[in-house]
């Protein structure tokens, strides 16, 4: 099977696609697309590199042939440029898919539905409510929204990542919709080495942990806010991972005398089930919101996975997977605190509710809905 799967983030980025094109990889042709703008600066644009992203770009990761789509950017805040970002998107997915000649495209919101011999639509997030809560560009949500529901009429089949997505979802669409989560590798948490990485962040004693791609200023708020409450009492908050708003978080934690507040820079995902068995808490400080209460939270699987007791905050679907090792909370510092130290009480234990998340049996479901 010749597989295209459109990703909705840049493909450096970790995301939900690699879950499932690493391992579908593995026996089929697989195909992804990465509309990321070519370069890493802002002097970039003053550069030679900069009018290479008018054109259609090939590389290899692995056994994935990575396309880079040609694109103008920025343009997220001119819709014109937006428009003709979206006109080259198709045309060039509808070039791979004749070139390639590809089976099933896996199609997400960043281009409208294209004509493929068999489409499935990966609702992988809330993507209206996330524009909602933290987008600054409002007719941007109603492209959206349009995207979305073209492939809800239109794809073959549509898989959701929660339980609330699907039900979301199934107002609107022509066909019934295929709950496929986030999922970990269990395998991989048999044997860990935990003790590096705490040797690699010089990080002793008792850690809170939060692993993940850290794009939402009021996250990392949160961690700060609880460590400043927690300031007397002995855990190290670790913050592993890459995103944005690190930078200005770090510069909060200096600026407040923060000493137990440590940031370690990023985890390969391959690296993440020795990195997230180092932290001894397991910390998720999302702001509730209808996007947060429809998300598959992947930090959520991995620390589930490594057994360790973990704070979350209370949201739809987390309810839901009703983890034994997870202590709810409210989205506010303060009961987030509280949530730290209920959770010490608990045991390092491994939830049974984790095996229904196991990636390679939620790939070969994925495969099937691929195959039709």
């Amino acid at each position: 099977m010749r597989i295209l799967w459109i990703p909705h983030a840049a493909w450096r980025i970790p995301q939900r696609a690699h879950l499932f094109t690493r391992i579908l990889a593995e026996r089929h042709e697989v195909h992804v697309t990465d509309w990321a703008a070519d370069f890493y600066s802002w002097r970039d644009y003053a550069s030679l590199r900069y009018p290479r992203n008018f054109f259609h770009r090939r590389f290899r990761d692995g056994n994935i042939a990575v396309h880079g789509i040609p694109r103008i950017s920025p343009a997220l805040f001119f819709s014109p440029l937006r428009q003709w970002n979206a006109r080259r998107f198709s045309a060039t997915v509808d070039r791979i898919i004749r070139q390639y000649r590809i089976d099933v495209v896996v199609g997400t919101f960043v281009v409208p539905p294209p004509d493929a011999p068999r489409l499935v639509f990966d609702l992988f997030d809330d993507n209206a409510a996330y524009w909602r809560a933290y987008g600054r560009v409002p007719e941007y949500i109603a492209e959206v929204e349009s995207v979305e529901a073209a492939y809800l009429q239109r794809a073959d089949a549509t898989v959701a990542a929660s339980s609330v997505l699907a039900e979301r979802a199934g107002k609107a669409a022509s066909r019934p919709i295929h709950w496929i989560p986030n999922g970990v590798d269990l395998g991989r948490f048999a044997v860990t080495d935990a003790a590096s990485w705490r040797l690699k962040w010089k990080a002793p004693g008792f850690l809170v942990g939060v692993l993940g791609n850290f794009e939402k200023p009021d996250e990392l708020r949160n961690v700060l806010d609880t460590a400043a409450l927690l300031r007397g009492d002995d855990p190290t908050f670790v913050v592993a991972g890459r995103g944005s708003t690190i930078p200005a978080a770090g510069r909060s934690a200096r600026r407040r005398g923060l000493a137990n507040v440590k940031f370690v820079g990023a985890v390969p995902l391959a690296d993440a089930p020795d990195a997230v068995s180092a932290f001894d808490i397991g910390f998720c400080p999302y702001r509730k919101t209808p996007f947060a209460d429809a998300c598959s939270p992947m930090r959520l699987l991995l620390y589930a996975a490594a057994g360790l007791p973990t704070v979350c905050t209370n949201l739809e679907e987390v309810r839901r997977m009703g983890f034994s090792n997870v202590v709810l909370t409210g989205d506010d510092p303060e009961s987030m605190a509280d949530g730290i130290r209920r959770a010490r009480r608990l045991p390092r234990e491994r939830p049974a509710q984790i095996e229904s998340y196991d990636l390679p049996r939620l790939a070969d479901r994925y495969e099937q809905v691929l195959k039709g």
